[in-house]
Formats: structure tokens, C-alpha cells, sequence
């Protein structure tokens, strides 16, 4: 393990406990069936990746605190509304699966990971519609712990960086999004 990865975990990692405590307080808000369906990838991801020998870590720290964010979440009481766009994702899930048995571990990589970007979109979504509410701190960490996991690759090979790389293209729009509250009005 190369100090790039472990410094990707580690990044990742301190950026869950601001969030909690945001989260906690109520200052930020967060979707709830995103950070769910994200930890469900993000796992899948890491398992897949561990199997081809690959850039595992980053994936099983976000599979970890994303499902320790979604409790958190789901404490605030948070509305949650199930429709039509966490049923595809749910599929999507499964077609990973299917995907990882029928086609191989690395077309798992490549599917599970554009199904975690796919999953983001509602994350995306409340960044424009509510950038007051994004933590972009936060954001930043996630992107700076993608940057060290791409660093971090052997090679570029579709488990060594594919996963972060797609990751942090995620992190970068969220921010994008997000900042806009510098200079809009509330």
C-alpha cells in the first residue's frame, strides 16, 4: 500500500466527521437514498476491485462512511421519498451483479462505477437546486481523496483508477454546483 492511497482513506475518512456533525446540527442536508445506494456501489466496487487485485481502499472507506453518513441522515428524520430514479438505480445494482457473474470482474468495475456516478445525479440535483444546503467542504475532501487514489494507481488500468477517477468527476460537478451559493442569493 503506497502513502497516496492510505492518504486518500485518511482524507476521506476525517471528511465523514464534519459532515455527521453538519448533519447533526442540521446545517447541511444530505440525500438519503444517495448515500445508501453509494455505500451499496461503493462496497460492490471494492469487492469487485479486490478480486483484480486493484485499487480497493478509497471504495471500502466510502462504502464504510457513506453508510455511516445514511444513519446519520436517517436520525434527522429525513423525508425520504422512494421513485422512479432509486428503482433504476436499484436495478442497476442488480445489473452489476449479473454483470460481474456472466462478464468478468473488470466489466463489474466499469459498470459498478458508472452506476455510483449514475446514483449521484440526485446529489447533484439538490447541489443546483440548494447550494446553501451542500457542505463544500466536505466535497472538497472527497475530491482531494479521489486525487491521492488516482495518484496512487499502479497503472491506469480500469481497477487501479477508474473508480476515482469517475468519483471525483462526481465530487468536482457537486462542487461546482454547490459553490454557486457564493454568488447567488438565499
Amino acid at each position: 500500500m503506497n502513502v497516496f492511497l492510505l492518504s486518500a482513506s485518511v482524507i476521506a475518512i476525517a471528511t465523514y466527521f464534519p459532515l455527521q456533525k453538519q448533519i447533526r446540527n442540521g446545517e447541511v442536508t444530505q440525500n438519503l437514498l444517495t448515500w445508501i445506494l453509494w455505500g451499496t456501489l461503493d462496497l460492490l466496487i471494492g469487492i469487485e476491485t479486490i478480486f483484480e487485485k486493484g485499487n480497493f481502499l478509497l471504495a471500502l472507506t466510502y462504502a464504510v462512511g457513506s453508510f455511516i453518513i445514511s444513519i446519520f441522515i436517517f436520525r434527522t428524520k429525513h423525508k425520504v421519498e422512494w421513485t422512479w430514479f432509486e428503482t433504476m438505480v436499484i436495478f442497476l445494482v442488480t445489473v452489476c451483479i449479473v454483470i460481474w457473474c456472466f462478464s468478468g470482474t473488470k466489466n463489474a468495475i466499469l459498470a459498478s462505477t458508472i452506476a455510483m456516478f449514475i446514483s449521484g445525479m440526485p446529489q447533484l440535483v439538490d447541489a443546483y437546486k440548494k447550494p446553501h444546503e451542500m457542505p463544500i467542504v466536505a466535497y472538497v475532501g472527497y475530491l482531494a481523496a479521489n486525487c491521492f487514489s488516482v495518484a496512487g494507481g499502479k497503472n491506469w488500468s480500469v481497477e487501479e483508477r477508474f473508480y476515482p477517477i469517475m468519483a471525483g468527476l462526481l465530487c468536482f460537478l457537486i462542487l461546482v454546483c454547490a459553490a454557486r451559493k457564493f454568488w447567488i442569493a438565499k
